[in-house]
């Protein structure tokens, strides 16, 4: 996480984190893609969300301004593949 507390909006944090989603990583641009790809290939579900400013104060807009230096800041969400999942995917082929 960046900053104090989450970097996403808060109603939408607690929804995920109540559908059993845990809050990784925030980046920009390739980093952001390398971190989804990452948890993605260890089998976990991978959601990743737009960050806002989470200061009331202002103290985060300089790195969760709208725009960070490769695009907008975005935080990764994952939670473990469920079962029907992977029972869908051969994991052995």
């Amino acid at each position: 996480m960046l900053g104090r507390g989450s970097a996403v909006e808060p109603s939408l944090r607690e929804r995920l984190l109540a559908d059993g989603w845990e809050e990784r990583f925030s980046a920009v641009g390739a980093r952001l893609d390398e971190t989804a790809d990452y948890y993605r290939s260890l089998g976990f579900e991978v959601r990743v969300e737009r960050a806002v400013d989470a200061a009331a104060d202002g103290s985060c807009t300089v790195c969760l301004g709208v725009e960070g230096v490769d695009g907008p800041v975005g935080v990764v969400f994952t939670r473990a593949a469920s079962a029907a999942h992977l029972e869908e995917e051969d994991l052995f082929e």
